[in-house]
This record gives structure tokens, sequence and C-alpha cells, in this order.
């Protein structure tokens, strides 16, 4: 349950709510699934490397997920 709200308030931190009011009151936010966040940022392949003698995570160059998850780490910051 814990993780389900963290995502949730996370996902409302990076992206504001729609400022509009219909007649159905949809949702403010549209909220991807904890499963698709998890696939997206936790369960890529990487591998830990050792260079210089100083651990590193290595993944594949996904411009798309970097920005995501770039985003996310900022405004997480922010709110900090």
């Amino acid at each position: 349950m814990m993780a389900h709200n963290l995502t949730r308030e996370m996902q409302m931190l990076a992206h504001p709510a729609a400022g509009r009011t219909l007649a159905k009151r949809p949702s403010a936010w549209k909220f991807q699934k904890l499963d698709s966040i998890r696939h997206r940022f936790i369960q890529r392949a990487g591998r830990l490397i050792r260079p210089q003698g100083k651990l590193m995570l290595v993944m594949s160059a996904n411009k798309a997920v970097r920005e995501d998850l770039l985003h996310f780490i900022e405004v997480l910051q922010k709110a900090a």
C-alpha cells in the first residue's frame, strides 16, 4: 500500500493536475500503473562495473527513460 501511495504522490508532483471541470468529473491526473513504472525504471538491464576502483551501474542508452527518470528526480528534489 505504501508503494502505491508513494508512486501516486510522485506522479502528482511530476505532472500538474489538469485544470478542467467536466460534467462527469474525470480524474485530475492520468496515472500510470505501478507495474508500468517498475518495468520502465526499475527492472532495466544493467551491469555493475568497477572502473578505477569506483562501483558504477551502467545501463543501455535510452533517451526517453533517461529524460523521465531525471524529471522525476528533479521534481522530488524540489519537493524535499
